[in-house]
């Protein structure tokens, strides 16, 4: 029923426990099966000074995780998920991930994600602080990364370390936990860049990336300043790293962004459903803040103005 600071240690359970892993794993909701869990929840984390390692102890619950309710003093960390015990299923996006004893998933909390668990679970989290990955490892986490113990001798080096730290966590000093987190951090690095260059038909980080970015465009096309720095955010990497993930195409990224807003106007325009729009709606629909300059560009670009290429199509209807 209560939470304790000991050192850099921190343990938590019952009504504390929600609130404690709140604080410490961010934006997250925990929805437990039943009113009454038969046992209570526990939590015990430890600070490694460059990373932090949680024990949770749980009945069957799921945990969401909103990314829309990030504030700016939540943790920004990738996240490992280490099953000890129980039956769990992870869901992020389009990926679906079962989660046995001795598996574990990688994943970029950036994004929402649902986590599943099916019974009561014994589970280790690593939370890598975001500013010790470089943008190849994080463009790598465009999709979590599943790791199974049995399948290479580096995974297993790391579930053993992730489950020592914890159990000797109280045994630890300062310098201690520092050089264990340290030792994480690296094997988390070693283990992404494996995953990433030795599963056939995985997307590249670039590519990955590059089809989250055109997926993004695409959603925020009405937004006329949506900038490198709003879509660098939401991918979760620097803007030099955006810009890579389009240096083999024949354009730069700004310039694929205007071509967007070009392509789906003309859509709109040929569109029989939005014959109601006038062109300065459309216009501004796609990102455009002045009707005027969408026509200069849209013919420059069609060579044709958008009213003549709306009249030619709707005559074409009859």
């Amino acid at each position: 029923m209560q939470a304790l600071a000991q050192k850099s240690h921190l343990y938590a359970d019952g009504e504390t426990f929600a609130q404690t892993s709140q604080e410490l794993f961010g934006p997250i909701r925990q929805v437990f099966v039943g009113e009454a869990p038969p046992k209570l929840p526990k939590l015990a984390s430890v600070d490694l000074s460059s990373c932090r390692l949680s024990q949770i102890h749980a009945a069957a619950h799921d945990v969401v995780g909103d990314c829309t309710l990030r504030r700016s003093f939540d943790p920004d960390s990738i996240k490992i998920l280490l099953q000890l015990s129980g039956h769990s299923l992870f869901r992020q996006d389009a990926d679906s991930v079962k989660l046995e004893r001795l598996s574990a998933v990688i994943y970029d909390p950036v994004r929402d994600y649902v986590l599943r668990n099916l019974s009561s679970v014994d589970q280790l989290i690593l939370q890598v602080p975001r500013d010790t990955c470089d943008d190849d490892t994080l463009a790598r986490l465009m999709r979590p990364i599943v790791l199974l113990s049995e399948e290479q001798s580096l995974v297993r080096i790391a579930f053993n370390l992730m489950q020592m730290a914890a159990s000797e966590a109280d045994t630890l000093d300062d310098a201690g936990c520092a050089r264990v987190g340290e030792s994480l951090i690296q094997l988390v690095r070693g283990l992404v860049r494996f995953d990433a260059s030795d599963q056939p038909g995985r997307q590249s980080p670039l590519a990955a990336l590059r089809g989250r970015i055109v997926d993004y465009v695409d959603a925020q096309i009405a937004e006329g300043d949506l900038s490198l720095a709003d879509i660098a955010s939401h991918m979760g990497c620097s803007r030099r790293y955006l810009h890579r993930a389009f240096e083999n195409e024949d354009t730069t990224l700004e310039r694929f962004i205007w071509e967007r807003r070009l392509e789906a106007s003309r859509k709109s325009l040929l569109s029989p459903e939005k014959r109601a729009l006038s062109i300065s709606e459309i216009a501004f629909a796609c990102g455009f803040n002045s009707s005027a300059h969408f026509s200069r560009a849209f013919k420059a670009r069609f060579g044709t103005t958008p009213r003549d290429m709306r009249e030619q199509a709707a005559a074409s209807l009859h």
